[in-house]
This record gives structure tokens, sequence and C-alpha cells, in this order.
């Protein structure tokens, strides 16, 4: 196969699907310890419609810091969990729920040789419950 010098984008392409509001799953959670010792979890988040079900769609992170519980308790009520109570949360807890996930396309440029990086991202407060999720369980569904 021949690659001519010119062919290809300058583009680190990482985006799945179209900027909008997505019923995903929790594929996986993973622990992880900040750069200042703080607890964090990476979710990764899974479309669970679609022909693209399944894929992995866009990374999130909890943030277990005084300024991240207020996100981290809105992804949890998202996710069916009562934030109303204390509560104690593992990270397997949270694998295979649903929530509708707004995600927006981020571009930025890599330092090391300026190519342009295209990544989705999920919005500070661009998580609601999956009115399929509430139906479920006996809640009526969101007007609109």
């Amino acid at each position: 196969m021949r690659i001519e010098a010119c062919d290809g984008t300058d583009v680190d392409d990482f985006v799945v699907v179209d900027d909008g509001e997505y019923r995903m799953r929790v594929g996986e959670v993973r622990p992880v310890e900040t750069g200042n010792g703080r607890a964090a979890w990476m979710l990764r988040m899974e479309l669970a419609d679609g022909e693209l079900a399944g894929r992995t769609a866009v990374l999130d992170w909890l943030n277990f810091t005084d300024r991240g519980l207020r996100r981290v308790r809105m992804v949890l009520a998202a996710l069916g969990f009562d934030v109303t109570v204390s509560m104690d949360v593992e990270p397997g807890q949270l694998l295979g729920r649903t929530a509708m996930v707004q995600i927006a396309t981020q571009e930025s440029q890599r330092e090391s040789d300026g190519r342009l990086l295209r990544r989705s991202r999920v919005a500070y407060d661009g998580w609601r419950p999956a009115a399929a999720d509430l139906e479920s369980a006996g809640w009526a569904a969101p007007p609109g």
C-alpha cells in the first residue's frame, strides 16, 4: 500500500456522535487519585440505543472535592440514586445505570505539534434521568 506524504488530515478526531443528548450507560468506573491526592472517578459512557449502542461516546469525571460534590450529586441523581440522604456509594454500583447525557464537541490544539484534537465532552449540567428509566420505576416522564 502506498501512502502519500500529504494524505490524511491534521486532525485527531475522537468524536463518535454529533453534539446532542443521548441515553448512555455507564460502561466502566475507574477510581483514580488526582495529582493533589483527591479521589476522582472516570466514567466511560456508552451509547445505550441505536446502531452504535455499546460504543464508547464520552468520558466524564466525578471529582470528590468540595467544589465537585454538587456535580457528583447531580450525576448520581440522574443515575437513579437518592441524593437527599447521606450514602456510601461504590464504583460498581454505577455500572450499567443509564441517564440522558448532553455532549458537545471540544476542540483544542496539541502543544507538541499543533495538531487539532476533537473530543466529545459532557456539559457541566449535562446529566438528567432517562425518561425510560423513570417510567419503568413508576415515575411520570418529564414534559417536553
